[in-house]
């Protein structure tokens, strides 16, 4: 595919003086390619015939690049999935699970977006709405993870949880965590959620600090249909989504959630490293030996 129109969105604490930024826009702009920045962002340079306003709707966009951290690009990956634009994450941050090119890799992956030698990986999203007396009063998309929680000071919530309608548990517990499997390894994994491999279709549900421990987390399918019923009185309870958009609940609030229509394209490099188990042991610090070349010893080379 060729890359025409680029929009960016960057976190500004982690971009000092944007110097990232100016450098991926001046290497677009190079390549004749239209650069599209927010309207916080555009303000901050030169006025130019190839960067413009990034508004919706944004289907002429051909690729989102997401400077910062895993926060950074799960914002950009809620702008591109509705329009089905691939999302390349660089990494200004910490551990970046989901950013795949590093502060020092940028001059070698750029030209080989262009050159098309990348790879798109599709991630399942989780789609959301609010039921407040019946009428729908808000919706959500996500690919991390969508919380329910006691906001500061409150005492445990409860929450009625049913699965294709059929009634599973009451939970007493600081919060619940849906998410999915690319947000296995985000708060559900602090949480003590498992580790799933993030092309897998599956939702994980887990409790934050449940009262009965033998609530545990609990991987379902992802065509199973989830509502959460908002069971605590008198009690401060809010929605996250990705940890970026927040609603407040109310008793007897019903939270429906399920398998996104909508997917995320992630730009993805072969190589050491770059895979899933590489990340993993890299960002999580395992330890481990070198171990020797089994096909070899045993014969099968």
């Amino acid at each position: 595919m060729k890359i025409l129109k680029a929009g960016i969105i960057v976190n500004e604490e982690k971009d000092e003086n944007l110097n990232v930024t100016k450098k991926i826009i001046n290497f677009l702009n190079d390549k004749s390619i239209d650069v599209y920045l927010p309207e916080n962002i555009i303000s901050l340079f030169d006025k130019s015939k190839k960067i413009h306003l990034l508004a919706e709707p944004y289907q002429e966009l051909n690729m989102f690049f997401s400077l910062g951290g895993d926060g950074t690009l799960l914002r950009a990956t809620r702008l591109a999935s509705p329009y089905n634009i691939p999302v390349c994450g660089i990494n200004l941050g910490g551990l970046g699970f989901l950013t795949q090119i590093g502060l020092q890799e940028i001059d070698h992956y750029l030209p080989c977006i262009l050159e098309n030698n990348y790879q798109i990986e599709e991630r399942m999203m989780l789609y959301g709405c609010i039921m407040r007396e019946g009428k729908r009063n808000g919706k959500f998309y996500c690919l991390n993870d969508i919380v329910v929680a006691k906001k500061l000071f409150a005492r445990l919530i409860n929450l009625d949880m049913l699965i294709n309608d059929e009634y599973v548990i009451q939970y007493a517990a600081d919060g619940l965590i849906i998410s999915t499997s690319t947000g296995s390894t985000a708060y559900s994994l602090s949480a003590g959620g498992p580790i799933i491999y993030p092309c897998l279709k599956t939702i994980i549900i887990t409790p934050i600090c449940p009262h009965t421990l033998s609530a545990r987390a609990l991987v379902i399918h992802h065509k199973d249909n989830i509502k959460l019923i908002v069971r605590s009185k008198n009690l401060e309870v809010m929605l996250t989504v990705d940890g970026q958009e927040g609603f407040d609940l109310e008793e007897n609030d019903v939270i429906v959630i399920q398998k996104s229509k909508y997917k995320t394209q992630l730009v993805t490099f072969p190589g050491p490293g770059k895979s899933f188990y590489g990340i993993l042991r890299r960002k999580l610090k395992w330890s481990g030996r070198v171990l020797p070349n089994i096909l070899e010893d045993d014969g099968w080379s």
